[in-house]
């Protein structure tokens, strides 16, 4: 049986006629923290999106689990368990911290959508349920005395372990982050390294890791894939990545090098 939660072979995806992804190979291995980084422009944002279904490949085939999900789209890919957070936030702003996480959780419910709609036993008790895991994961992220407040009242950096909680209630076996370091501080850095990493060890996860801060990428990745302009230029642990030639000569330039040592 293979090692692999996701493999993903010769993706290619149009725009017109430009090529964002050119015949890109993608792999995570069950329970690793694997990264995908590259300049912008170099195809990340759009392999992301062929990986989680929001868009389809023209070519090549993606794997979860050893089962083809290369046409599901992003609602049977989270059925199967796959989840992923946004570069950009996309919470419910106007709603409570404990109802961002409910509300996103509900599509897993047993019961059915008029069961809900009618507050039927059964559902009041799964609802029940699914709440209190919901104030469980908040009281692992340090939040549960946020549960009743609006989301918008929270710091950035609160929001992003919102988010993360908010996957983490939907027990995927492949977690796929879009940036979570973006506008954090960084003793918030400090603390979201912390918890990715415990993601991965307490909850049994794959994690694919896409982000900018190096610093993020060294220190939490087994492994790393490199895309620019569409393809993949190098694959490997973090520091054979940093220290590739090609890579620091194609598109990071030698003071990124420098810069990821420090």
């Amino acid at each position: 049986m293979s090692d692999l939660i996701l493999d993903a072979r010769g993706i290619v995806r149009r725009f017109g006629g430009v090529v964002a992804v050119d015949g890109a190979d993608l792999s995570v291995r069950k329970g690793e923290i694997a990264g995908l980084i590259g300049p912008n422009g170099s195809g990340k944002s759009t392999m992301v999106n062929l990986v989680t279904g929001e868009l389809a490949p023209h070519a090549g085939s993606f794997t979860f689990d050893g089962q083809d999900i290369t046409r599901l789209g992003p609602g049977e890919r989270t059925r199967r368990g796959m989840a992923r957070s946004f570069q950009m936030l996309r919470l419910f702003r106007s709603l409570s911290v404990e109802d961002n996480l409910v509300l996103a959780s509900h599509f897993r419910m047993q019961t059915g959508t008029l069961a809900n709609v009618l507050r039927s036993p059964a559902a009041m008790a799964e609802e029940r349920a699914l709440r209190a895991r919901a104030r469980e994961l908040l009281g692992w992220f340090d939040l549960a005395d946020f549960a009743g407040r609006p989301v918008s009242a929270m710091s950035i950096g609160q929001q992003r372990m919102v988010e993360l909680a908010r996957g983490i209630l939907a027990q995927p076996r492949l977690f796929v982050l879009d940036e979570p370091a973006a506008g954090l501080s960084p003793v918030n850095v400090d603390r979201l390294i912390a918890i990715i990493r415990r993601m991965r060890d307490e909850f049994g996860m794959s994690i694919l890791l896409v982000e900018h801060d190096m610093r993020v990428v060294r220190e939490l990745c087994d492994q790393v894939t490199v895309l620019d302009a569409g393809r993949v230029i190098a694959a490997g642990v973090p520091e054979a990545v940093v220290n590739d030639l090609a890579v620091v000569e194609a598109y990071i330039g030698s003071g990124w090098k420098r810069r990821a040592k420090a």
